[in-house]
């Protein structure tokens, strides 16, 4: 599926500067002076459900902040993805997180891994298929690969790394979440928040060039079909070319977000939009290296120890539809529907451990003609009203998802072809012409219902969470002569208290349940118990100043009915035993004065086996027990001025579980300090603002390795040094 006619190694700058260049001036003024003074086309309240519907007009008062919309800063006020509903986060009895676009745009992250190493507890891992898709853990759990974030509260699959041009925020829930969204594996959920269509005109275009021949350009521009503002639009667009970091290795990538918003009457709005991705890349740039007895070997980070051709495509198309209507000034119906429709090929290979010597072999490892499509809808009644003292924010909703996937036949195995990790042979690779091929598809269809109450009283200061919710799974499950048919329902609940001391401090105490995947045994076609997980959760919400926010949590999360192979058996697969995560966790977040913002994050997190015959009392591998990050920048008064600089943190992690291969215990990963610098510069370029701006990742080029796939022959490889400059115009 390729859904553009031309490809996408070329540079949009001179696009840019010529679109820029053609405005006239007056008419830049006025735009500019129309997103200032502009108000909302509608008089429907704003405190709706952002992820249901988002927030399709908001102001640009710098004081008003929406569930969904932009932050002023580093530091939001409110979001949905806790509860649905726009909730203020100093009121809300669980722990989220917000990456603002403005922390994104100082950091220049290029990638969900770039954003997400600013929240405590939240580690990048090595999916199944490597890093093809973007896979994380959160609170000692690894999130499902094929579905790693949400996009606006809704799951798409993930198999390549998702773009952040198009996001406003991105928002990570911590914990089980399958009381708002289903089945979902219990860490926690990150949900990226699509930039949506505002009042007022703006453009803004972006130039960047830097390491391994990085061109990307990106364009943002946002206006009004017509005069009363009751038509609005939104238009997002990258295009990056680059070369890998790895020898023979390169990456193109396309990405296209329009989306257009109607204010049908003061009572009903509507907004509708895609997301068009494409991707190829090639196939050393995700698998990272292998290891040895002893750990990862020892060899430039520059090595391509895969073959030179192999390569993965990826093409998806996301097409959105949400609308909302006011029943009254008091209760009001939304409803978001969500189709994808994707395909990918991968022509690639799998390599084996390395011996001492440093021989490892390759043999064949791709899929042929991948397809996927998910439909996915909710709809959901929010009411507000009193009984006595006692405020109410009632939700009731229910929502559908159905995913098929059909791989098109999973190839593996062919003639290994033999290599040596100091002089790899990446020209030739006969086992392409005799793999295997074994068929393999699902369909995964979930339905749920669900019931929230959030309370307020004793004056606004005590509130509390309750809420409840049922689901029903069906999952069709086939590979090669196989196949097994689970079907499960679960009952769950949540409940938490926060009580504000002051307006400035609050604590409060949760409990919330998880459902989770599916299990079966492969070798016998037995099914078992669906996963279900419990977690405690108490903590504060500390407001130091006007604009800086402190969350303290300790958790408590237990993940039950894990499945292993039986030791008798290893063809089999059996259900026994759970793991436990408690951890400690700390997030700061705004700004220390008006030109000093700053972002910092810890967690201790030990996570372990808790009842297994296999593992127990053994930690989990790739989880640190200590993760911390830090991220600053400084603006020099008016001069236009401004510096950033910041540290990333990851003690020693385990790279290989004992109870799977006893010989290589206590095979670990060193920890690491990764050192990023930022310096900028904001002046006026005719009637434009313009913005040059130098950003260094990993400045000391440290040599480090943040995760493996729980043995020596996939082990994540991280990024050396990276240098991007970018320019700005802002009109």
């Amino acid at each position: 599926m390729s859904y553009l006619p031309f490809s996408p190694r070329f540079s949009l700058l001179p696009l840019c500067l010529a679109i820029a260049a053609a405005t006239p001036g007056s008419i830049m003024a006025q735009d500019r002076a129309t997103a200032d003074t502009a108000t909302p086309a509608t008089s429907v309240e704003t405190d709706n459900d952002a992820l249901a519907l988002d927030t399709m007009v908001v102001t640009g008062a710098a004081d008003t902040e929406v569930a969904g919309g932009p932050v002023q800063g580093y530091r939001a006020k409110r979001s949905a993805t806790g509860t649905r509903t726009d909730t203020e986060l100093l009121q809300t009895p669980v722990s989220v997180q917000v990456i603002s676009r403005d922390l994104m745009d100082d950091q220049q992250a290029l990638s969900m891994d770039d954003a997400l190493k600013n929240v405590s507890g939240v580690y990048v891992m090595q999916g199944p298929d490597g890093n093809t898709m973007d896979a994380f853990n959160i609170r000692g759990f690894q999130l499902d690969a094929y579905g790693a974030t949400y996009l606006d509260g809704v799951k798409d699959f993930s198999r390549s790394p998702k773009e952040t041009a198009g996001l406003e925020r991105v928002e990570v829930l911590k914990g089980p979440a399958a009381i708002m969204y289903g089945r979902i594996e219990p860490g926690g959920m990150i949900n990226r928040v699509s930039k949506q269509p505002q009042a007022g005109h703006f453009t803004r275009l972006q130039q960047q060039v830097g390491s391994n021949n990085l061109l990307r350009t990106t364009v943002d521009t946002n206006g009004a079909f017509t005069d009363d503002h009751r038509w609005l639009y939104r238009v997002n667009l990258a295009v990056e070319n680059a070369d890998g970091y790895k020898d023979h290795t390169d990456n193109q990538r396309v990405y296209l977000a329009p989306q257009a918003s109607w204010q049908v009457n003061e009572r009903t709005q509507v907004r509708t939009g895609f997301e068009y991705q494409s991707n190829e890349r090639s196939w050393a740039s995700t698998y990272g290296t292998i290891g040895d007895a002893n750990g990862p070997v020892d060899i430039s980070t520059s090595t391509n120890l895969h073959d030179k051709d192999d390569y993965y495509q990826d093409d998806s198309l996301t097409w959105q539809l949400s609308w909302q209507h006011a029943l009254n000034d008091h209760w009001r119906i939304q409803q978001r529907l969500t189709y994808v429709d994707r395909s990918s090929k991968a022509e690639g290979s799998s390599l084996s451990a390395a011996d001492q010597d440093g021989n490892y072999t390759r043999t064949y490892w791709g899929w042929e003609d991948e397809q996927t499509t998910i439909a996915s809808t909710n709809i959901d009644l929010i009411g507000e009203f009193a009984t006595g003292s006692i405020e109410h924010t009632l939700l009731a909703g229910v929502d559908y998802f159905d995913e098929e996937y059909d791989s098109g036949g999973w190839a593996s195995g062919g003639t290994p072809q033999p290599s040596n990790i100091h002089n790899p042979n990446n020209h030739d690779a006969p086992y392409d012409q005799d793999y295997n091929i074994s068929d393999y598809w699902y369909d995964n269809r979930n339905m749920g219902a669900y019931l929230q109450n959030q309370m307020a009283l004793l004056d606004d200061r005590l509130h509390v969470l309750i809420g409840a919710r049922y689901d029903s799974a069906d999952y069709t499950y086939h590979y090669g002569g196989n196949g097994f048919n689970p079907t499960d329902s679960e009952l769950t609940w949540r409940g938490g208290v926060l009580y504000q001391l002051n307006p400035a401090v609050a604590v409060y105490a949760s409990y919330v349940e998880g459902f989770g995947k599916s299990n079966f045994s492969w070798g016998s076609g037995e099914i078992f118990d669906p996963q279900t997980s419990h977690q405690y959760e108490v903590g504060t919400k500390l407001q130091l100043t006007p604009e800086l926010n402190l969350t303290v949590a300790a958790f408590e999360l237990v993940k039950d009915n894990l499945t292993m192979a039986d030791p008798n058996d290893i063809t089999r697969t059996i259900l026994a035993g759970e793991a436990t995560s408690k951890g400690l966790e700390l997030d700061l977040t705004g700004q220390l004065t008006p030109n000093w913002k700053m972002v910092a994050a810890y967690a201790y997190t030990d996570v372990r086996y808790t009842r297994s015959d296999q593992f127990q009392g053994e930690r989990l591998h790739s989880i640190p027990r200590h993760g911390a990050s830090l991220w600053n920048t400084y603006a020099f008064g008016s001069s236009g001025w401004e510096v950033g600089a910041g540290l990333t943190y990851r003690s020693e992690r385990l790279g290989v579980q004992q109870g799977n291969q006893p010989a290589l215990y206590p095979y670990t990963m060193d920890a690491y300090t990764l050192v990023d610098m930022m310096v900028a510069y904001e002046f006026p370029l005719r009637d434009m603002t313009a913005k040059a701006q130098l950003n260094v990742n990993n400045l000391t080029d440290e040599v480090y390795h943040p995760a493996t796939y729980g043995r020596n022959s996939r082990i994540d490889q991280g990024e050396p040094r990276r240098i991007v400059a970018s320019l700005n115009l802002s009109f």
